[in-house]
Formats: structure tokens, sequence, C-alpha cells
């Protein structure tokens, strides 16, 4: 899953689990007319061990491999940081809804996006500026107007 594994996410499979157990039971009682009470005790504790089982496999595998929880966390801060721009230019600019699929098209204005959201985060270098990215669009462009408006909300950020 891509998001944190909460108590709401081990109890759903402890229920799932549980319910498949005892709906094994009831097709088992079915076909030979008897109650197994062995199974309706496994019903517990089979659910429990694997549960458990599931929990610490999830939590050994985020110590050894935290790179992976880093890249995950950049995604959704870039994510975040793309939803944010995305309404700054609805609300300060007027576009229509073909300027944002050519904007979604565009190869250089998602390079710039991302050239953008590291600038935000590191801060501007030798080669990567705020003016470099202001510059790269013909200013009768869709993106250059996209890339302006954007440029302001991460200047204001700082």
């Amino acid at each position: 899953m891509g998001q944190k594994k909460d108590f709401k996410y081990y109890l759903m499979i402890f229920g799932i689990a549980v319910l498949a157990i005892l709906i094994y039971t009831v097709v088992m009682w079915i076909n030979s007319g008897e109650i197994v009470t062995n199974m309706l005790v496994m019903a517990l504790i089979i659910p429990l061990l694997f549960t458990s089982f599931l929990f610490v496999i999830d939590q050994v595998s985020s110590r050894v491999f935290p790179k992976r929880q880093k890249l995950q966390q950049a995604k959704e801060d870039f994510n975040t940081f793309v939803n944010g721009m995305n309404k700054v230019l609805e609300t300060e600019g007027d576009f229509s809804i073909q300027d944002y699929r050519t904007l979604q098209d565009s190869e250089r204005f998602q390079k710039t996006l991302r050239q953008l959201f590291t600038v935000k985060n590191r801060g501007e270098t030798e080669d990567l500026t705020i003016d470099y990215l202001s510059k790269k669009f013909k200013k009768s462009s869709i993106e250059y107007k996209a890339v302006q408006i954007i440029i302001n909300e991460v200047k204001k950020m700082d």
C-alpha cells in the first residue's frame, strides 16, 4: 500500500481473515452436517497469528528499507506541491480545460515544475535559478503564463 498502515488496516485484515475462516467453517458444517468446534477456535487464533505476522513483517521491512519510505515521502511532497500550484493556477490564472491539457502534455512545463519544486526545497543553485526558469518559454505561450504564476507563488513561500 502507498499509505502508512495504521490500526484500522490491521483490524481490517484481522476481520477479513476471521470472516474467511467462519465462511469456511459454515461450508464445512453444511457439507458434513456437524459443527467442528476446533474450527471455531481456529477462527480466532489463525487470524490473530496472521495479522501479528503481517504487522511484524511490515515493521521489520520499514526498518530494513528506510530509503523506500524517503522516496515515497518525496513523491507525496511533490504531489502536495503540484496540487497547491494547481489551486493557485485555478484562482489566479484564466485557463481553459484545453490549456490545462496543454500544460499536462508539455514535457518542458512538467520538467520546469519539478525544477521549481527543487528550487523551493533546496534553494537556487548556479545552474537552476528562478530567473532561468522564468525565461524558458515564449512570453506568448500558456506555459509562460502558468510558470510566472507558479514562480510568484514559490517566491511567496520562501
